[in-house]
């Protein structure tokens, strides 16, 4: 990207992070070291060339450092320091688009992979049941451009939660079934469940005990609440 011709810190910070998809690579990367594969799944739009040429300019900044895996082909991304300092602009970003960018959501925003990968990231590990607890999604109105699954599910083992697309073959215990959007909306906090909208467009099945215990892990919440969200390794939520 062409430079903005100014010493000032604002716009050489921008020169870097400012171009599209680099502030969702250092989000994801907030979340702890990750393979190559990995950051595709959760960019899926972004293209395998792009994504490397991001990280390349990463690394020759000492954003990102990347090293070769210790087993089998491949390299780890991971921040550095100066990546680690980026954390809090990230969550200041976060909270801004909680509380300012509802209203400019649109239907292709909704994808049901990464709204599970979120919330598995979201949920304290010292919140997870200590027998195994089965939660099965069964979604609705998913935009054409995402993906033809249906149905996931939640596998939770502690200290363990395995999001599972093809059937684990356990018992389930709770099962959601939700319009795509009104379950995210809630998810986020823009909606309660009690709002007319979530009343009709979400439905739990299982017993009574069960499906609290659902809501109560995904915390999703009668009243609008705003969410907020962490970004960090697996763990940090219990600190």
């Amino acid at each position: 990207m062409p430079g903005y011709g100014q010493f000032c810190p604002v716009a050489k910070t921008c020169e870097l992070f400012a171009e599209r998809w680099t502030p969702l690579i250092v989000r994801e990367l907030c979340c702890g070291p990750a393979q190559f594969n990995d950051l595709r799944r959760r960019l899926p739009l972004m293209s395998k060339t792009l994504l490397a040429q991001r990280l390349r300019d990463l690394e020759r900044h000492g954003v990102i450092s990347i090293t070769t895996k210790a087993n089998g082909p491949g390299n780890v991304y991971a921040l550095t320091s100066a990546g680690e300092d980026f954390r809090p602009i990230i969550e200041a970003l976060s909270l801004w688009g909680q509380r300012h960018t509802q209203s400019i959501l649109r239907p292709e925003d909704f994808d049901p992979h990464f709204l599970l990968m979120s919330m598995s990231g979201q949920i304290p590990r010292s919140a997870f049941p200590a027998g195994r607890f089965v939660i099965r999604f069964d979604f609705r109105n998913i935009p054409a451009a995402r993906t033809a699954q249906r149905s996931w599910w939640f596998v939770f083992m502690h200290p363990h939660i395995d999001l599972c697309m093809k059937d684990p073959g356990h018992p389930v215990d709770a099962v959601i079934a939700a319009d795509l959007e009104t379950f995210t909306r809630v998810w986020m906090g823009y909606l309660g469940l009690t709002d007319e909208t979530a009343r009709h467009g979400i439905v739990f099945d299982g017993e009574p005990s069960a499906t609290e215990r659902a809501k109560a892990l995904l915390g999703l919440f009668d009243r609008v609440r705003e969410r907020r969200l962490v970004y960090g390794p697996p763990g940090m939520l219990d600190a």
